[in-house]
């Protein structure tokens, strides 16, 4: 049995980017949820999908706690197509996570035992596909440490992309993890999915040492599939923190948007860390249509 066998068909999730990492910390849910916001800043119908139990996506986009990702569960329960929560922002849909989404493992193992594992590996990928007519850009933000709902956000992405810090656990086991796990899927379940590059997050811009030691053990560890995206997402512990607090919680835009607007509570910082977030993200799109085109 293969994916077309369950109407899978991988050549329609061409705009689906997944953030991923083995192990969490590493930005994954920030990175999403800037590139989500920029993405539809610049006229892209988008679609955020939040595959975690503490739906902290709603930290970097506003949206209030909603269901705690029942909807989201449910339709991995049922394979029906996901209900997004609609306008968050201008052209940003998101479907949210939460504490329901802690379900999403024995739902997992439900569909295995009743239908096979492919069937299961292939659940968001399902009940994805049918919105993906209505939208330019699909971002998944995956859940570290869980390797049966990690290989299935794999499944139902075109674009892998791998945000890492310069630690060791980051770089060794969260980048093991990912990299065991899409070479299975890109073998067995999904020949679409290519690993589009490796992001410094949380690094000093201009650390080209730390820089160059992160891409040599990355290349180890990825081979020659490894790429690393030229602009970093720097360092601003004060900034990071202000967008996900309550009052806030907004993409780092929107808060250089409101100190440009006068407001100096807000970090001078906060400025350059939204040029890293819409560079990087102007980056994934280019380089994504290159290899787009290369095929």
């Amino acid at each position: 049995m293969s994916a077309a066998d369950l109407g899978i068909d991988h050549g329609l999730f061409s705009n689906v980017f997944m953030f991923g990492n083995g192990k969490g910390g590493v930005g994954k849910t920030t990175l999403t949820g800037n590139a989500s916001a920029k993405a539809a800043r610049e006229g892209l119908r988008t679609l955020a999908i939040d595959v975690n139990g503490q739906g902290n996506l709603r930290r970097e986009l506003g949206y209030g706690e909603q269901d705690q990702g029942e909807a989201f569960a449910q339709s991995m329960r049922s394979g029906t197509p996901l209900v997004p929560i609609t306008n968050v922002r201008k052209n940003l849909d998101v479907v949210p996570g939460g504490m329901k989404v802690r379900d999403l493992n024995d739902i997992f193992v439900s569909i295995a035992t009743s239908q096979g594992p492919l069937s299961a590996f292939l659940r968001l990928a399902q009940s994805l596909q049918p919105l993906l007519p209505k939208y330019d850009a699909v971002f998944i933000d995956s859940p570290p440490e869980n390797p049966n709902l990690l290989i299935m956000c794999l499944a139902a992405a075109r674009w892998l992309v791998t945000p890492v810090k310069s630690d060791g656990a980051s770089l060794e086991d969260g980048l093991k993890d990912i990299a065991r796990s899409f070479s299975m899927v890109k073998s067995q379940i999904n020949p679409m999915l290519t690993l589009l590059g490796v992001v410094h997050f949380s690094s000093p811009r201009n650390a080209r040492g730390i820089h160059k030691e992160v891409d040599e053990r990355a290349k180890k560890i990825l081979g020659k599939v490894s790429h690393t995206f030229q602009n970093v997402i720097g360092q601003s512990e004060k900034t990071a923190e202000l967008a996900r607090r309550p009052g806030y919680f907004c993409p780092v835009h929107e808060l250089h948007e409101r100190r440009l607007q006068g407001d100096r509570t807000i970090p001078e910082a906060a400025s350059a860390l939204a040029q890293d977030h819409d560079a990087l993200t102007i980056e994934i799109f280019e380089r994504a249509q290159t290899l787009r085109s290369a095929t």
